[in-house]
């Protein structure tokens, strides 16, 4: 009878340890700081603190990340290492800034000519683009999750008229990937890669001719209103762009799995609320870029077909030296076929495009 009663007692004991224990895990608050690629005045930077807002109130406050925008504690383009070596846990980011370290991170952030917007959220939840994010950051030490893909860039913004591919001869134009930079190249301009802070001051100092971000509110966001009159369209360059959380591997692992959900949860609510987002704003940007007198022009479409083919044949060339960039590709490429008939099938209500034709990739079936 003893025997049992302080078996019992122990055992009593032990539950009540474990209780506690786990108690105290549930009630540890995580402080995280987060770096962004984007200025505080840039509409992405609404994103992010929407996404922080959100993780602090679903966690109850156990998860507390504080936001450094651009320039506050590192340049846009230190967001990646700074991530990557745990000086800050987590970091905002578009892929295709860090194409110098892994051209696969270029097809990553967009590819020119291909996926829209909805194509892009197609990819990532259903044929593979997920893994691949993760396979691709993971290489850094680094877990990725998607919060961002906004609509159709809004081209070319320039300080004097840029009306054809023959226009583009000369001039020095801010554009981001190495497949715009290849394109630009070809047409016989200067590919500039100028952070987000600085394109405003360098179009109105000269030091580019025009230049290429994004859609137009986010255009407007960063100034360039008030520096250029003149955009080429369409955004051929930016049929969408995707942006993500990068989080350093070694603190999302001491995440315990409900704070992991909460981040995957909010991640996901910002991706379906800013794919919507940026098409709305469009509306109201639009009309002040009007307003401020903006003359649109668009390339012809035998001008289209030769950047589709220039992007072509540099994902091709590229595709041969990386296998990481192949590999990323021939999955994106695939998902575009495979969906064509869909797209055909809805016409004319579908959304984005099904191209002329397709890269040739060893793997593309």
């Amino acid at each position: 009878m003893r025997k049992t009663y302080g078996i019992i007692i122990i055992v009593a004991t032990i539950t009540a340890l474990v209780m506690l224990a786990s108690t105290a895990v549930a009630q540890t608050v995580y402080k995280w700081r987060l770096v962004s690629c984007w200025p505080s005045y840039s509409s992405f930077a609404q994103a992010e603190k929407r996404l922080v807002k959100n993780i602090y109130e679903l966690s109850g406050g156990r998860l507390q990340i504080t936001t450094y925008s651009a320039g506050e504690l590192v340049p846009s383009m230190a967001v990646f290492d700074t991530v990557a070596k745990g000086a800050a846990e987590v970091g905002i980011d578009y892929a295709g800034y860090w194409q110098g370290k892994n051209s696969a991170f270029d097809i990553l952030g967009t590819v020119p000519m291909a996926a829209s917007q909805h194509d892009v959220v197609n990819w990532y939840f259903h044929a593979g683009g997920r893994e691949l994010y993760n396979e691709i950051y993971g290489k850094y030490g680094l877990h990725y999750m998607l919060q961002v893909v906004v609509s159709a860039g809004s081209g070319i913004r320039s300080r004097t008229p840029i009306r054809t591919l023959a226009d583009l001869k000369g001039k020095k134009i801010r554009v981001s990937g190495r497949a715009a930079g290849y394109v630009m190249a070809k047409a016989g301009a200067t590919p500039m890669m100028t952070e987000p802070a600085q394109i405003a001051q360098a179009l109105a100092t000269g030091q580019l001719d025009g230049a290429s971000f994004n859609a137009p509110g986010v255009d407007l966001s960063l100034g360039l209103a008030e520096v250029t009159k003149y955009n080429i369209g369409p955004g051929w360059n930016i049929p969408s762009a995707s942006g993500g959380v990068l989080i350093n591997k070694d603190a999302w692992n001491t995440l315990p799995p409900d704070l992991k959900k909460i981040m995957e949860v909010a991640a996901v609510d910002n991706l379906a609320f800013y794919v919507s987002f940026s098409e709305w704003d469009n509306v109201q940007s639009l009309k002040k870029f009007e307003e401020k007198g903006t003359v649109v022009t668009k390339f012809s479409d035998k001008e289209l077909a030769q950047i589709e083919a220039w992007v072509w044949e540099f994902i091709e060339d590229e595709a041969k030296k990386n296998p990481d960039f192949e590999r990323v590709a021939t999955s994106y490429f695939q998902y575009m076929k495979d969906f064509a008939t869909t797209r055909e099938y809805q016409e004319p209500y579908s959304q984005g495009r099904n191209p002329t034709r397709y890269p040739k990739l060893p793997k593309l079936k």
